[in-house]
Formats: C-alpha cells, structure tokens, sequence
C-alpha cells in the first residue's frame, strides 16, 4: 500500500479516520493524503450585512491551520499532506478524486443514519468506490489481533468469485500488516418462502449446504495457512451473524464485500455490508465489485 486518502471528520470531533490512518501507515510505510471536506450555505445570509465570500476563507484558512497543528504533533518519516476542500457533495469528490489520482485505501469515521430517502454517505461510497473502503468504528471496543473476512463459499458468478478472492488477499494482508490472526466466515441464509411454507428441514438443507461450502472453502483458502479453528460456517441472517462472530472473537476488522447495489433496489434492499454497519461495533474494510486488484491492501 502507497497511498491513503483520508476524509477528515469535522473540526469539534475526535480524527478517529486520521488517527487510525497513521497506523496503517506507520505498518505500511504508505503516504498520507488528507481532505478535510467542508461546505457551508450562506442562502439566507444577507448580503449587506455579510460577506459570504469572505466567510468561506476564514473557514478554509480555520481547518488549514487545524490541520497544520495536527500534522506538526506527529515527529515520523511519514508523508502527510493536507487539502482543504469546499464541496457540497463529499461522495461525488471522493470519487472524482480516486479515479484522478492513485490512491489505494479510503478511511474515513462510519456513520450509520439510514431512511428510504436518504442514503449516507458510505453507503454510497461502498458502491461506487473504485478503491477499498475502511470504516472506523468511532465507538471505543475491545478488540485483539483478529482480521474477520466473510466469503461467499457458493459463488457461482465470475463476479462474485473474483470478489471472494479479492476479499481473501485484502484480509490476508491486513492480518500480515497489523500481526493479527485471520478468521474467515460463511454464512448459510435458508431462503425465507423455503423456511415459513415448512418446504424444507432448516437442519437437514443447512448441512447439505454445509458439506459444499466447506468443500469450496477448503480450495479457496489452499493456498493460505488458515487453521480449521480460523473458519467458520454458519446459519442465519448474514449481516447479524457476521456482527455477532466479530463481537465474539473481538475482531479488530471485519472485511466485508459489497455488490454495489443502485437506484431504488439499493435504497429498499442495501445488502451485506451496509446492514452490518448499523450493527457491527468493530472497524470495516468494505471492497466492492468494480475494486482494481491493483488497489488491494
């Protein structure tokens, strides 16, 4: 890893994004490259008694000095830089930005408001994102050296195969990086017709599906020294069973793919990642479909 791209949280909170960039960095010897991202509406400023123009410099000039302060409290070898950016939507530059520019790692503070008519920024981010996408977790947890991946043991797409493989090398490295022990999980989901019209035994279809999924896991993690300790099927809703585990070994991260659903379906249905971050109180690393293996950890 060579780059990060850190989105800087607000002026009055705690830069948990830039704080745990610096250790990623510091393991990496990646360069830092920070955006405060600001925006403010003087619609209903009037303008004979402001200068709306004048307001917006002194807002700038205020996180430039801010972040000047912060950088100059950290005596390393590491490259940190700083741009103050005056956009209303953070998604949009976020996107323009990565695709102009080579960076290999997005860290930004999660938040978690969600309704039918407005979707976050990090939803938005996990399905757009060229490169990965890492969350942190701005709540303090307890957590030990453990790397959680979830695959999907029964991918049949092309493309969901080669997201299982960019998931399991981005996990594998992010242990490497941060000496912590790598865990991988399935999670069989009993489709829910078949379960509430009694037409299977939710025992006997959950270890059918059990026998292929390890089957297919054992090729996948072959080449990776992983314990059968390390790896974990089981049966329920994804994105609570994946919370729960990580909760359960005190995962410092859980690495989670995002199919990068759009339009109202993405709205109404989210997927995997974006319900386990209401959910999940540990860091994530989020890699989407369109992610260029080139831009993995």
């Amino acid at each position: 890893m060579d780059k990060i791209l850190v989105i800087a949280d607000p002026l009055t909170q705690l830069q948990n994004a830039f704080i745990k960039a610096l250790s990623l960095a510091h393991s990496s010897c990646a360069s830092i490259h920070v955006a405060a991202v600001c925006y403010e509406s003087f619609a209903e400023l009037n303008d004979s008694d402001y200068d709306s123009g004048s307001i917006k410099e002194k807002i700038i000039q205020q996180h430039k000095e801010f972040w000047q302060k912060q950088i100059n409290q950290y005596d390393s070898n590491l490259t940190i830089d700083v741009e103050v950016v005056w956009h209303k939507q953070l998604h949009d530059w976020v996107i323009k930005e990565c695709r102009a520019n080579k960076y290999d790692l997005i860290v930004k503070t999660g938040h978690r408001s969600e309704t039918s008519f407005y979707t976050p920024t990090d939803w938005m981010l996990f399905r757009d994102s060229p490169i990965p996408v890492y969350v942190v977790e701005p709540q303090k947890h307890k957590c030990e050296k453990v790397v959680l991946v979830a695959l999907d043991a029964l991918a049949k797409s092309t493309e969901k195969q080669v997201l299982n493989s960019q998931l399991l090398e981005s996990a594998f490295r992010l242990a490497v990086q941060t000496d912590a022990k790598l865990h991988c999980a399935y999670v069989i989901k009993i489709p829910t017709l078949l379960k509430d019209l009694d037409l299977v035994d939710p025992k006997t279809y959950t270890n059918k599906i059990k026998v292929r999924a390890q089957a297919n896991m054992d090729t996948l993690l072959a080449d990776y020294d992983i314990t059968k300790e390390c790896v974990h099927i089981l049966e329920g809703e994804p994105w609570g069973v994946l919370a729960n585990l990580s909760k359960k070994l005190h995962s410092q991260c859980l690495v989670v793919g995002s199919m990068g659903r759009k339009g109202i379906m993405g709205k109404l249905v989210g997927n995997t990642a974006e319900k386990i971050i209401h959910v999940a109180h540990t860091d994530l690393l989020v890699i989407g479909p369109d992610v260029d293996s080139k831009s993995l950890l």
